[in-house]
């Protein structure tokens, strides 16, 4: 069976569903074929040949809508980190206290890398391999989310909520392990993202609380 034509699972029909929202038509059948080959085949594994079999299109098609394949990842890295940064800083604009703000961030944030796992997993570790003036919009806003946490941990603390003597550290660490969520999480998995989400919040809390 060719590889367009098996069943989605419940993972590949997320991404489905992320480009159906920002693309239509050909274009969003390719980048989903794209995303899904970036994540299992890596940046320099995946083919064009490759990209367009998933897309159930041929080579020359994708051309007629991406010019390379680095305007592909672009774009999905682009759209990706967009979609991530809102899942991070949105539900904090709900609260005013540094403690719930982080709860609804984390809280958000982690559940996104887990419904989202496939995609989130290829942008996190496949934009190792790219930089420059190109991709400096997708830098910018993983800059952003840094400096958010940051902000958050330090506005914590100056109001007496936090105990957290390394704001730099601790950004670190509650960026990754929300972030990891990615490389381990399916969609079988027996908790769901939301789930996963309020645990890691509460996890992120009992690190930064004052006891």
């Amino acid at each position: 069976m060719p590889e367009h034509e098996r069943p989605r699972l419940a993972s590949e029909r997320r991404v489905e569903d992320f480009w159906s929202d920002r693309a239509h038509g050909a274009a969003g059948r390719i980048l989903t074929g794209a995303t899904l080959a970036f994540a299992d085949l890596g940046y320099h594994g995946a083919s064009t040949r490759e990209i367009a079999a998933r897309s159930g299109m041929s080579p020359a098609a994708v051309y007629i809508h991406f010019e390379s394949k680095e305007d592909l990842f672009l774009r999905i890295a682009t759209e990706g980190h967009r979609a991530s940064t809102a899942a991070f800083i949105d539900p904090a604009g709900l609260a005013t206290d540094p403690s719930t703000k982080l709860r609804l961030a984390i809280t958000s944030f982690a559940a996104w890398n887990a419904d989202m796992h496939i995609l989130s997993r290829m942008i996190e570790y496949e934009m190792r391999l790219h930089g420059g003036e190109r991709f400096s919009d997708v830098a910018r806003l993983r800059r952003g989310v840094e400096q958010f946490l940051r902000s958050l941990l330090e506005e914590g603390v100056s109001t007496g909520a936090f105990d957290v003597p390394d704001p730099e550290g601790m950004k670190i660490l509650i960026l990754s392990f929300c972030i990891d969520v990615a490389r381990w999480y399916h969609h079988d998995f027996r908790r769901s993202p939301t789930a996963i989400g309020v645990q890691y919040a509460d996890l992120a809390l009992s690190l930064v609380l004052k006891h």
